[in-house]
């Protein structure tokens, strides 16, 4: 299993040690799709399982679940979305 990687971004055993403890952290450096960067939340949210066919083999398992949220710097209120 790998942990040390949300959206792209290698985690420090910090960020890692907060998240399994279910303690949000925030990540800097973000790039969205028209390419600007930014920063958000990564809250646990829990365990769900997954099931997928690839090329005739079934593959499942369990992954983690999180919510990000993000800081709306015009009213300061906070956006959460579920990844």
């Amino acid at each position: 299993m790998n942990v040390n990687r949300v959206m792209g971004k290698v985690l420090s055993d910090d960020q890692v040690e907060s998240l399994l403890a279910g303690k949000k952290i925030l990540l800097k450096g973000l790039t969205s799709k028209a390419g600007k960067k930014y920063g958000a939340y990564i809250i646990p949210n829990g365990t769900e399982e997954y099931s997928y066919t690839k090329d005739g083999e079934v593959k499942s398992g369990v992954q983690y679940r999180f919510t990000m949220e993000f800081l709306d710097r015009k009213c300061g209120a906070n956006r959460k979305y579920r990844v």
